[in-house]
């Protein structure tokens, strides 16, 4: 699968049930901290330090395993930390702030990136001048609907990694070898988007699987794999070889380039209805990449008119996909609050419950 720039391969999300609610919304005990990782720069467009700060708390809240994007060199030996994200997080393609539609991936792939660089043992004096300088060619060059032309990402991406395997072999040579874009953008592998099963951790959603490598099963396992833009679903026990291009290979569509869904992974699927339990509750909602700016830029960030919540109307499907924080007002003045990660199906339900999951 040939991969163009860091961050650019739309993500893909099979056809799942939609999660179970989660009553722990956003802290905002962490911004804090957060955004001393992200210091003022001068270049900055207005607005945009939030938006990435925002993007930072966002990538916090689903860090990747490590053996996503360090593992062992293709070609001579050692270890190499990857720095293409194959299912990068993705904004909601409805987002309703120009700042956002228009940096919100961006932000986004670089927080990612840093990210994984400081997990990977990368101390900020290796990479952060590499990343402010790829950060800024981004920013500068993003059209109002966040897209960037292909060369300038391209040639910002083979700068970056360029620049940090330079300050890598000068000052910490014993870190894992920063692949070059080039090298990084022919690599052929599968990706991990659904692993449920007593083997889940052992294949992370996100975890790449080179074309040699097997698959081992337990009973109760189901793995799905997207290799070269066609899923797989594997089913255990028993063992599987990657490589296998089958029967059981089902093409994908194309996916879109740019925004995806709420900074998650997935796209827009019809389908999903909400319900409240008991019923007349009033269901609000918004992305929680929203919310988390929303929580940079005012002190109640659950106003409804100041963070510009949705009201999601009952019992009418909706085409939702993504990580969204809600909140449910019941008549007798009950409030319930929370996060929730959809994924849908079609004809899946979503349901808030005064009390339980």
């Amino acid at each position: 699968m040939k991969r163009r720039g860091i961050g650019v391969v739309a993500a893909l999300a099979l056809a799942a049930p939609a999660t179970a609610q989660d009553d722990l919304p956003p802290d905002a005990t962490d911004m804090a901290a957060l955004a001393e990782q992200v210091p003022p720069q001068k270049w900055y467009p207005a607005d945009y330090r939030d938006v990435r700060i925002a993007a930072e708390a966002q990538v916090a809240e689903a860090p990747r395993e490590r053996q996503t994007f360090v593992g062992d060199c293709a070609t001579g030996g050692g270890l190499c930390f990857d720095p293409v994200d194959p299912l990068p997080l993705r904004i909601n393609a409805d987002e309703s702030d120009p700042a956002v539609r228009r940096y919100g991936n961006i932000a986004l792939s670089v927080a990612r990136l840093r990210q994984d660089l400081v997990a990977a043992g990368f101390p900020d004096a290796i990479f952060a001048k590499p990343l402010a300088a790829y950060e800024r060619k981004l920013v500068e060059a993003a059209a109002p609907d966040g897209t960037v032309a292909s060369d300038i990402e391209i040639a910002a991406a083979r700068e970056l990694t360029t620049a940090i395997e330079t300050d890598r072999l000068k000052r910490a040579s014993g870190l894992p070898r920063v692949l070059g874009y080039d090298e990084a953008a022919a690599v052929m592998y599968a990706v991990v988007v659904r692993s449920v099963g007593p083997s889940a951790r052992a294949y992370p959603v996100g975890r790449k699987l080179g074309r040699e490598e097997q698959l081992v099963l337990r009973p109760g396992d189901r793995v799905e794999i997207i290799r070269a833009g066609k899923v797989r679903s594997l089913a255990g026990p028993g063992k599987f070889a990657v490589g296998d291009t089958g029967s059981a290979m089902v093409a994908l569509p194309v996916p879109r380039r740019g925004p995806a869904t709420a900074a998650v992974r997935g796209d827009y699927r019809p389908g999903i209805v909400f319900q409240t339990s008991p019923p007349s509750g009033e269901v609000l909602m918004v992305s929680a990449f929203a919310f988390r700016l929303c929580q940079r830029k005012s002190p109640d960030p659950w106003d409804r008119f100041k963070c510009r919540w949705n009201e999601i109307e009952t019992g009418v499907p909706k085409p939702l996909s993504g990580r969204f924080v809600y909140q449910v007002r019941w008549p007798d003045g009950t409030v319930r609050k929370g996060t929730r990660e959809i994924a849908p199906a079609e004809d899946a339900a979503v349901t808030f419950k005064k009390v339980g999951s």
